[in-house]
């Protein structure tokens, strides 16, 4: 049942409470105390503390229902701060990938570690090694969980999170009793891509934790998870299902946001909508590919029923790919007049780029100019500015160079910590 061989393993680094241990490491009288880390606009929670965690308070709770409660605790409500989280992130995947010859990055907070081939190490010893170096030069605490698989990393990785007195931030799935335990003791809707839906449709049929699913006939798992069903079993199993992810062009980008208050007057959105397309453009000289498709929409607050609902969006096909920000903030613009009305209350709007093609690929219409060469020059030298000076120093004139997400709740700390570190711009997904 257990095909796997001691030295064909995994490791799965997760960053405890990431965005709450980023804070303390700019305050550390926060260390041992009940906070919080809010979303953009500082509206639900996003990360907690342990001492948050053991108040009640849920992930994604409204921060305006717990006021009560974060008072009455005495609970440090922080708004999130990306920059430093990505540039926490940045420095921990520099540290753990220093170990290992390959790595993939999961999340801004978790990446994967190969550490096949490892014969004639102790790999919890050297796994601890990890821990402890990231703890000494970035101050944040890490969890490790070691397995022939992925998926019972995921499961490794929770049982050190558990019980971290009795494992020490390391834990290691590493024989048939050792899986077969861990699966009695896991829930089922914990299993990594079992999702709340499923896992209610799993109870409905008598599968309460994940060793339950091991012991269904595979005919019945596919029926109800298909392919990926019997790859999940496999992997519980011990048989690598899912390899080492390589980092690949993203096949869409978007900047949505939520306004901090709703706005009426056409300008401010106008402005905001301009700076969402001109970061698009940023991302698509970023990874070297230009889009065809440039997507706008608005829309209003949906809660506010004593306010007329309104939502539109717009797209268009761009006759040569392009990544310009001149030429995409012009396409934008022309979109907006076309989905913008006025007599609203507008809480939200965003840009949406894609099909894309490789920057030195691009096929050029007969019948229009292409422009886009003329740009470049000008696009790269204004992105080597902001990688240097900061980002959005150098922009567009229609850009006000204000955040494009409002926060509330930063510190000092966070200000100093601004002017004395260049920040690389996030390229993670959030899980």
């Amino acid at each position: 049942m257990y095909p796997f061989t001691i030295h064909i393993m995994y490791a799965l680094v997760d960053c405890n409470n990431f965005f709450v241990s980023c804070e303390r490491t700019l305050d550390p009288s926060l260390d041992n105390k009940p906070v919080v880390v809010l979303s953009n606009n500082d509206g639900c929670v996003v990360s907690r503390s342990k001492e948050a965690k053991e108040l009640g308070i849920p992930m994604a709770a409204p921060a305006f229902k717990y006021k009560e409660l974060f008072q009455k605790h005495d609970v440090k409500s922080l708004s999130a701060k990306f920059e430093l989280y990505n540039y926490k992130s940045q420095r921990v995947i520099d540290i753990a990938k220093s170990y290992v010859i390959d790595y993939e990055v999961y999340s801004i907070d978790e990446l994967f570690l190969d550490l096949t081939g490892f014969k004639y190490i102790d790999v919890v010893g050297y796994c601890h090694n990890i821990k402890d170096k990231i703890k000494e030069k970035e101050n944040i605490p890490v969890s490790i969980g070691i397995a022939p698989t992925k998926t019972l990393c995921k499961v490794a990785n929770r049982i050190v999170k558990e019980f971290p007195d009795n494992f020490n931030g390391v834990y290691i799935l590493d024989t048939p009793e050792k899986i077969k335990k861990a699966l009695k003791w896991l829930h089922i809707g914990d299993v990594w891509g079992i999702g709340r839906r499923l896992a209610v449709k799993m109870n409905d049929n008598g599968v309460y934790k994940a060793w339950d699913l091991l012991q269904k006939p595979e005919m019945w798992v596919r029926k109800i998870m298909g392919i990926h069903g019997v790859r999940m079993i496999n992997e519980l199993k011990g048989v690598r299902q899912l390899e080492l992810d390589t980092p690949s062009p993203k096949k869409s980008i978007a900047v949505t946001r939520s306004f901090m208050e709703m706005l009426t007057n056409k300008d401010d959105i106008r402005e905001r909508v301009e700076t969402f397309g001109m970061h698009c453009s940023e991302r698509l000289r970023k990874q070297n590919t230009c889009c065809k498709m440039i997507t706008v929409f608005v829309q209003t607050n949906r809660f506010r029923k004593d306010l007329p609902e309104y939502r539109n969006a717009m797209t268009r096909i761009l006759s040569n790919p392009t990544n310009s920000s001149i030429l995409i903030g012009r396409v934008v613009n022309e979109l907006f007049e076309a989905v913008y009305k006025d007599g609203f209350h507008y809480k939200r709007a965003g840009v949406i780029v894609n099909d894309f093609v490789p920057e030195d690929q691009r096929q050029i219409s007969l019948f229009e100019e292409d422009i886009q060469n003329h740009h470049l020059p000008v696009m790269k030298a204004m992105d080597a500015m902001n990688r240097k000076f900061g980002k959005d120093k150098v922009r567009l004139g229609s850009m006000s160079g204000e955040n494009t997400f409002g926060r509330v709740k930063l510190s000092p700390e966070y200000e100093a910590f601004l002017k004395n570190n260049t920040l690389p711009e996030a390229n993670f997904r959030f899980h």
